[in-house]
Formats: C-alpha cells, structure tokens, sequence
C-alpha cells in the first residue's frame, strides 16, 4: 500500500492509495466511495483485490477524508465536481499509466451512479456496482422515506446557510458535505428518477454507455428498495447490465445491507463474485 497524491482537473491535490500485487499484474482497479465515506472504508477490499493481481485504488473527492483539510466552510464543490474533476482525473491517470492494462471501476452507491457520466467513460474495461440505486423518496426504505421530507426542506436548506456546509455528521446523517453537493443531491432526490429525471443529460449516458457492469443488490439494504436499482440499471440499453439481487443468509451473513458488502466478514463468499468477474471480463479473461 501506497499514499499518493493526484491533481483533479483543476490541479486541486487529492488523497489516493494503491495497492500493489505481489506478483503480475492482471489490471487496474479504482474503488469509487459512495456519499460522504472515506476510503479508508475501503482498504481491506483493496487489499483484497491486489491479493487476487489486481492493482486497486482509493481516493477521497474533494472536501471528504484525506483530501479535506481546514474548515469545511471553505469547501466549493458540489457532485459534479466530484465526477468531472476528481473521479474523471484518476481514471486518465491510471488508465494513462497502463494503456495496455484493463482498468476497472467497483463503484459504492453514489461511485457507480454516476459512472456513465464520466467524461473518460470509453477508457473503462468495467463496472462492478455495490448497493446501487436510486435515492429519490419513493425508491427508499420507509423508515429514510418518513424522514425525507426533514432532511430536504429543513434541514438542508437551513443548516447549510448558517454553517456554510451540511453538518451531517453532528446530525448523524451521512456525513459533512459541502453545500454545493448537497444541494445537487436534493435535486436529484426530488425527483422521480432520481438522477436520470435530476441530472441533465444522465438518462442518455446511461442508454449509451458501452461497457459491461456488474451489479450486486442486497435484498437487506437498509436504505434503498430494489425497485430504484432496477430503475437505474434497467437504464442501461446498449449492454443490459448482469444484475443480481444477493440475500445475506444464503451466503452464511446475517446480513449486508447498504454497506456491509466491503467489510471483513463478505471476504470469504462475496468478494469472490467479483473477482471472478473481472477475471472473465478482462481481455483474454
């Protein structure tokens, strides 16, 4: 394992690691974080996959984990610059790096939902999404449903005034996020399709990206219904995404939901799921 930095597309130094195999390398892969989690919540998992040949990256976007630093007040930056100019940069600098190396993206929620927008998108082998899904109100769980309509139009819009961020993480909501990206994300939340109606522009990236993805639901997910997943993958029209939808018990857990699947006790019958297709999808695989 290795700390670096990276220049985002507007020279802003971000926070990555990489993780090394010990012996060949069978290609690269970026771990792209869901909302407001850092990527040390990711380190085993990449180590994990640099076990099995794969090189593996970590990166925070702008304003979250390593690459924050002094008041979150200070922080200008909403989710498109978080997929423009953080995401899009360490996709060109691996892929760069390797031109004759497939790389792949594992992407955590937020990190695979807005994976068609990436303007480098073409320089993907894959996509392997975790507990992707939609997170407009009427694709989550009743329990997130019943405090929606708080979060979007009170606490968000007056909490981000006064603290010049959303405090998520006083609040024990998500976590801290600028105000820019937090205000993107309501948008998104507002609407029936979550980002595909939200987001100008998504709806066709999805439709014609040319990739294959690999998506694992987890019926358990405490926060989103399998019907946004669906509404999102199901966007996918040039090549139908392998979507599957996991139960915890059948695989020995008890349970996953939206962010169990990259701790420790997946290790032994769910990483393995994606390995095995990376593996196949590679070139030569």
């Amino acid at each position: 394992m290795q700390r670096i930095t990276f220049a985002a597309r507007d020279g802003h130094q971000l926070a990555a690691y990489r993780f090394d195999p010990a012996g060949t390398r069978r290609g690269h892969v970026i771990i792209a974080a869901a909302m407001a989690v850092p990527q040390a919540f990711y380190a085993a998992f990449a180590r994990y996959l640099a076990g099995c040949g794969y090189t593996a990256w970590t990166f925070d976007y702008r304003g979250i984990g390593e690459s924050h630093a002094g008041s979150m007040r200070g922080v200008k930056a909403d989710l498109s610059d978080w997929l423009i100019k953080d995401y899009d940069a360490l996709l060109h600098e691996v892929s760069d790096m390797s031109p004759r190396q497939p790389v792949f993206v594992v992407g955590h929620s937020f990190g695979g939902q807005v994976a068609p927008l990436l303007p480098s998108r073409e320089r993907l082998t894959g996509l392997v999404n975790i507990a992707v899904g939609s997170g407009s109100a009427r694709h989550t769980t009743p329990h997130i449903r019943r405090k929606a309509p708080l979060m979007w139009h009170l606490l968000a819009p007056t909490l981000c005034p006064v603290f010049g961020y959303f405090p998520g993480a006083r609040l024990g909501v998500v976590g801290d996020l600028p105000t820019g990206a937090m205000f993107q994300w309501r948008r998104w939340c507002l609407t029936p399709d979550y980002l595909l109606s939200g987001e100008p522009g998504a709806r066709e990236a999805y439709a014609s990206a040319d990739y294959p993805v690999l998506a694992l639901t987890f019926a358990d997910d405490e926060l989103l219904l399998e019907a946004g997943s669906r509404l999102l993958h199901g966007a996918y029209l040039k090549r139908p995404a392998d979507y599957r939808v996991l139960d915890a018990t059948h695989h020995g857990l008890p349970r996953v939901g939206h962010f169990g699947f990259f701790k420790q006790q997946s290790e032994a019958t769910l990483w393995p799921m994606v390995t095995d297709w990376l593996d196949r999808a590679a070139p030569g695989g």
